[in-house]
């Protein structure tokens, strides 16, 4: 696969000088613009950068890259395999406790309102099947002034025990962040199957 390369003072000035750009570090990049000849830009860590680019790529792509080659005047990269990363990401994570944690959407709702590329907004979706509570989704809607925080779990029980202990998380998460945080907890509907 060709690699992407980027300007190297632009890769710092995004990451900033106290991190390392050394071959093996991986960054992720969303493909802003692709011209299907080798050009583009990539958004990386909320900055947009023109760069050397496959042409197989596609704007609003998501990209795990890692850092191949680093010379005095731009940085190459590799993208992992796709096939492998949508494997890995699918794959759910086993937990201490008997529970397992699945991603279940990734950045899929950034904010690229009025076509401004790195608003700073990410939602995240995970799906915990929990042995005591049973499975409870989760998403995760941060931008950089606050998150929400939205749980669904079965109706009964857990969802009475849930709502029960959302003033506790949202201050414990307020205090963690520094920055206003909202809970939302709601119980899943069930589907209904009808018979004649």
């Amino acid at each position: 696969m060709d690699p992407i390369a980027v300007d190297v003072r632009l890769i710092k000035a995004v990451l900033g000088t106290e991190l390392k750009i050394a071959p093996g570090r991986v960054l992720m990049a969303r493909v802003v613009s692709a011209d299907g000849s080798g050009r583009g830009s990539l958004n990386i860590a909320g900055t947009t950068l023109e760069a050397e680019l496959p042409k197989e790529v596609q704007p609003g792509q998501d990209l795990r890259l890692t850092v191949r080659h680093v010379s005095p005047d731009r940085v190459e990269l590799s993208m992992s395999d796709p096939s492998a990363a949508a494997a890995g990401a699918s794959a759910p994570a086993t937990l201490p406790g008997g529970g397992a944690l699945h991603i279940t959407e990734r950045d899929a709702n950034s904010d690229t309102a009025g076509g401004q590329q790195g608003s700073g907004r990410h939602t995240l979706s995970l799906r915990y099947a929990a042995p005591a509570l049973g499975p409870i989704d989760l998403r995760f809607d941060l931008d950089s002034e606050s998150l929400r925080l939205t749980a669904t779990f079965a109706a009964g029980d857990a969802h009475e025990r849930a709502l029960d202990a959302a003033g506790d998380l949202q201050a414990a998460l307020a205090d963690a962040l520094g920055r206003p945080v909202a809970v939302d907890i709601g119980a899943r509907r069930e589907p209904l199957d009808v018979y004649a």
